[in-house]
């Protein structure tokens, strides 16, 4: 089963991830190019990226010399599904796991009720997860302090904050 976001999903968690970390409470802004370059986000995209934060509801934008964007309210009070809908748009399964095409409620499958019920449970997961608790984990990566272990059976990599990627190589 692939969970992963889109690079649209990514970038948007990573801007979020960024403008919780300059949250503190006064309503400071941070610049497309400093939000850009501290995740590695593409320059070009970033403004795009920002405003899919900013239309959700969850950042707004201010023009001008001192402007830029910030979070509409703190990290603790944002979810990470919010975030995630955000890039992604809503969360829901839409394609029928055995048969695939559309779910048709009308004629569901054997595997629907439990494929209802996972997607709900990863949806709760996400909704109880707080943008704050992310931005932690990723200053906790940065600055190689250990993270929750990885679930048994799956394969351990090089610890590396999933929102700080290196540029390509073509850009080093």
């Amino acid at each position: 089963m692939n969970l992963t976001l889109s690079s649209r999903g990514d970038y948007v968690v990573r801007a979020a991830v960024a403008l919780a970390g300059a949250w503190d409470g006064r309503g400071g802004y941070r610049k497309i190019r400093e939000v850009a370059e501290e995740m590695g986000l593409p320059a070009s995209y970033t403004p795009q990226v920002l405003g899919l934060l900013s239309r959700a509801g969850l950042a707004e934008a201010k023009a001008g010399r001192d402007g830029g964007y910030r979070l509409t309210r703190a990290p603790a009070r944002i979810s990470l599904l919010e975030v995630i809908e955000a890039g992604e748009g809503h969360l829901v399964s839409e394609r029928c796991p055995l048969r695939g095409g559309p779910c048709r409620w009308d004629d569901v499958c054997a595997l629907h009720p439990t494929w209802v019920a996972a997607s709900e449970a990863i949806r709760r997961t996400l909704a109880r997860t707080s943008l704050a608790q992310v931005a932690a984990v990723d200053r906790d990566l940065a600055a190689g302090r250990p993270v929750a272990a990885a679930p048994a059976g799956h394969r351990t990599a090089q610890r590396r904050s999933p929102s700080r990627r290196s540029p390509p190589a073509s850009r080093r």
